[in-house]
């Protein structure tokens, strides 16, 4: 506060000066104000931004006076123009506004396709849309299935479901997990399943579950991760055609089931690892004691404990060992 006080009173000395002695060069006027010529310059400058100074080469300091009404009308005037001004740019952007909501916004949505997505949030409700969308495919159903078999007790529903489809000539491509198709009753019924108008490839790896519905249907879950957290349903042609295109890749970097001999799916093929934990399943050895002969720690043998009876089809170490038995793995 006290430097605006000082600058107000350098800045009337200043004035004064050369208001009296038009004459008076920046050195007199810094002498008579008791001030630097620096501190001179500053208050001039500040002079002429409040429009009581004028430039004027022709003088010693540089500098003009104006009368001071004469710069309050000067500063009323400008200020005037550019409230004027002001308002005039508002009012185009007003302008602009208006046009930009009224007449453009709707022009984006000619180029964008009609795409409606539902969200099926429990897997009855998955399960029910799915039988409807079945129900109505009109030429062809495609569909992957990464991670672990489905329950054996849903089998004889999916062969149902295929039977009536081949009734309807619906072409048909499935896409399974390798080590999924490998489990024994998978494999049956992969086998059973086969006939013309449906395809079946395996991949080692899949990179999500989807089923797509001719051309303008596609079920996706929600999280890949966990399918019980339900699905989206996502019509749309032109989503529709990248899915296919992503469908085609993986199935074109996919092989038929591997079959034995007399065209029956082959048994599961293990490594040399998995191999001894089969054998000693059978043998009924426990747990802590197979994971201390192969030198694993016990999460790292229920992992791949999890595996081995996934790709059996089974799920208690007591069915592992009948299954073992009945495909002759030990042989």
């Amino acid at each position: 506060m006290r430097a605006n006080v000082d600058r107000s009173r350098l800045d009337r000395s200043v004035y004064g000066l050369i208001y009296r002695n038009p004459g008076w060069g920046l050195d007199e006027v810094s002498a008579g104000a008791d001030c630097s010529p620096a501190e001179a310059e500053e208050a001039c400058d500040r002079l002429l931004a409040t429009g009581l100074l004028t430039p004027a080469p022709t003088t010693l300091c540089g500098f003009a006076t104006v009368e001071p009404e004469a710069a309050l009308t000067r500063l009323f005037v400008s200020e005037q123009r550019q409230a004027a001004a002001h308002a005039e740019r508002l009012t185009r952007i007003r302008t602009a506004i208006a046009s930009l909501t009224v007449n453009f916004s709707d022009l984006r949505n000619e180029r964008r396709a009609p795409v409606e997505v539902e969200t099926l949030a429990t897997p009855a409700l998955v399960n029910s849309f799915l039988e409807d969308a079945g129900s109505m495919v009109r030429s062809r159903m495609r569909s992957m299935h990464p991670g672990g078999p489905p329950p054996e007790d849903v089998i004889d529903e999916m062969l149902l479901r295929d039977k009536e489809m081949e009734g309807r000539n619906i072409e048909v491509d499935v896409l399974y997990q390798r080590r999924t198709a490998e489990v024994p009753y998978v494999a049956a019924y992969l086998t059973d399943a086969a006939r013309p108008g449906r395809e079946v490839r395996t991949a080692e790896f899949l990179p999500i579950r989807m089923i797509l519905f001719d051309d303008d249907l596609a079920v996706l879950p929600t999280n890949p991760a966990d399918s019980s957290e339900g699905a989206l349903a996502v019509h749309g042609r032109q989503v529709m055609n990248a899915l296919h295109a992503f469908y085609d890749h993986c199935w074109h970097t996919a092989t038929l089931p591997r079959q034995s001999e007399d065209g029956q799916a082959s048994r599961p093929v293990f490594d040399e690892q998995e191999l001894v934990v089969v054998r000693l399943l059978a043998d009924g050895v426990k747990d802590e004691a197979i994971a201390r002969h192969l030198g694993v720690s016990s999460r790292t043998l229920s992992r791949l404990l999890s595996g081995l009876l996934d790709r059996l089809g089974v799920q208690t170490r007591f069915q592992a060992g009948l299954r073992i038995a009945e495909l002759r793995l030990l042989s």
